[in-house]
């Protein structure tokens, strides 16, 4: 029987190799979630610590720096 491997990081836009300009712990705003501090960033995906909607994973594209 053949082995089923699972991928541990979810896959990247490779034509959006993501913004500089959003690092860790940084303050950003969500149009629909409202502001959240940055906990992670991988490529362009990021995930934030959202004020009132808690832990979400967006494209940088959807923010803007608070």
């Amino acid at each position: 029987p053949s082995r089923v491997l699972e991928a541990k990081a979810s896959a990247v836009s490779f034509g959006n190799p993501g913004r500089t300009d959003i690092q860790v712990g940084q303050r950003v705003f969500h149009s629909k979630f409202g502001y959240g501090a940055v906990a992670e960033v991988e490529g362009n995906k990021l995930e934030i610590d959202f004020e009132h909607s808690g832990r979400k994973r967006v494209l940088d594209s959807f923010v803007s720096l608070a």
